[in-house]
């Protein structure tokens, strides 16, 4: 063994960056079987990875798998006959012993008899397990066998569309019974009155544990007892203020640090009001009061890292975030807002890694200046403008991406003109950290994806909508692009092109 070796086989156990790792696994054989026998947790890209068992066989001790499908729900049909997971968990029920954690996410077929194998095959095992909302299958009875065998369970979150409205809820209480050591929960079923007391009885039997629950939305006046059962709770989210309904002596657990709920108005902050100061995490949707409910609350709480409202606050609603949430990381804001208010929110914020905001009706290059200036965390940019503009955002993208050198991932939707080939050129130039990418009706030609393609290392997913490219342009990019996983081209409501190097594998 040489002495690289010796050095790198005392220090990649403590290597975790995936990218890092696969820099290393190509030194030599010996540091590839090494990080094979060391890798804790692997991201399955389902669609180019046919053969479990490479998997099995390269990473034989890793503790948790997330197996992954196409990531845009429009293509569910065309990739449906290659989605399904059962020659997966068939392979984690026999070799894969010490896994642990299991998420499932992306276009991805689930069925009761992969929940059931996998219940019964490693449920004494598993601590995660996580199903997203764009999964597909029934799972009323493979949920009952995973609550009845996964009894040591601290997360279980399911998102998808696997149950069965008018007949679920066995699932629910069967994880009330064999369960106490959970510690969060999210599901987003509807749930029904009886199913409460369920939830109720898991509150009280996980009443050391449980401190995260996010359920579909149901009455809070339902949801008392749970509350005084779940004295750990800091999380919650998936209630409606009920209006007449008894709210005499309701109160929230006293930890609280994250909060979500809808309906909410003016006059109903008086039982939020006292945890306000503590609060970390506040979604505010579907605001049923005057313009001013959010930017009421939002003074209340100086300590928000993470805030999803949709108010209608608007430029208004920005400023007070931005006067008043100086600690903010991630926001979503639904509200129709301009230059002004993202200007006031950057110079503000200056903390923050994630911005969301779904109508913005005039966006200047000083405002994406003003962005790169102040925003250098920033990591998640998504900005939808639905009014015509005269001036291209050429400049302002090259000085947003220069000023936030840490962006991953960015959506542009604008209307034509509002980014010409140049600009695409600037994305590619100085988006060297880029891996996920939305653009709508954005450059002029071809030239402007040949220019894209010449830079952005490690772009992974590609999103295009009702952009003037031709199908050999986008062909070429593909080609181009190695770093390239998915890519999802629009055009007319006719899809193009949906993914790229099928016949990858490990």
């Amino acid at each position: 063994m040489t002495k690289i070796e010796q050095v790198f086989n005392c220090v990649i156990p403590y290597v975790h960056d995936v990218d890092d790792r696969n820099s290393i696994s190509l030194v030599c054989r010996r540091l590839y079987e090494l990080d094979g026998i060391t890798r804790k947790h692997v991201t399955v890209h389902v669609l180019y990875c046919p053969n479990p068992s490479r998997l099995s066989q390269r990473f034989p001790f890793i503790d948790s798998l997330t197996l992954e499908g196409f990531p845009f729900e429009h293509c569910y049909r065309q990739f449906r006959c290659r989605n399904h997971i059962t020659p997966w968990i068939k392979e984690i029920a026999v070799k894969f012993t010490c896994l642990k954690e299991l998420q499932i996410r992306g276009q991805l077929e689930v069925c009761e008899k992969d929940l059931k194998t996998l219940a019964i095959s490693r449920g004494k095992d598993l601590r995660v397990m996580k199903i997203n909302k764009y999964c597909r299958g029934e799972w009323e009875e493979g949920l009952v066998h995973v609550a009845k065998y996964c009894n040591q369970l601290r997360t279980l979150s399911l998102e998808g569309h696997g149950i069965n409205n008018e007949e679920h809820g066995k699932w629910l209480h069967e994880l009330a019974i064999h369960n106490t050591v959970l510690e969060s929960l999210h599901f987003k079923f509807k749930i029904h009155k009886y199913e409460v007391e369920d939830l109720t009885l898991l509150a009280r039997k996980c009443s050391k544990s449980l401190v995260s629950l996010r359920i579909h939305p149901c009455s809070l006046s339902l949801l008392g007892d749970a509350f005084r059962y779940a004295v750990r709770l800091e999380d919650f989210s998936g209630a409606y203020y009920g209006k007449g309904e008894d709210y005499v002596d309701f109160k929230l657990p006293p930890n609280m640090r994250c909060f979500g709920i809808y309906d909410l108005s003016v006059t109903a902050l008086t039982f939020l009001l006292p945890l306000a100061n503590q609060l970390k995490e506040l979604n505010l949707q579907f605001m049923d009061s005057g313009p001013n409910c959010c930017c009421f609350m939002v003074k209340k709480c100086p300590n928000l890292e993470v805030l999803y409202t949709g108010d209608r606050c608007g430029d208004t609603g920005l400023q007070v975030i931005g006067m008043f949430c100086k600690k903010l990381r991630e926001l979503t804001y639904d509200g129709r807002v301009t230059s002004m208010g993202l200007i006031a929110l950057a110079q503000g914020c200056n903390n923050l890694e994630y911005i969301k905001v779904r109508r913005v009706k005039d966006i200047s290059n000083e405002a994406m200046e003003c962005l790169g200036t102040h925003l250098k965390n920033l990591r998640n940019f998504s900005v939808y403008k639905f009014w015509e503009t005269d001036i291209p955002l050429d400049n302002g993208i090259r000085a947003l991406l220069t000023g936030c050198n840490k962006l991953e991932r960015l959506d542009i939707i604008l209307h034509r003109g509002g980014l010409t080939d140049m600009g695409l050129g600037y994305i590619g130039k100085y988006g060297h950290n880029l891996k996920r990418l939305y653009l709508k009706c954005i450059g002029e030609s071809d030239a402007g994806l040949v220019e894209l393609s010449k830079g952005c290392q490690k772009l992974r997913s590609l999103r295009m909508k009702d952009c003037p490219f031709s199908e050999q342009a986008v062909a070429t990019f593909m080609l181009n692009m190695h770093s390239l996983r998915y890519i999802y081209v629009q055009s007319n409501n006719r899809i193009v092109s949906a993914l790229t190097r099928p016949d990858f594998e490990l």
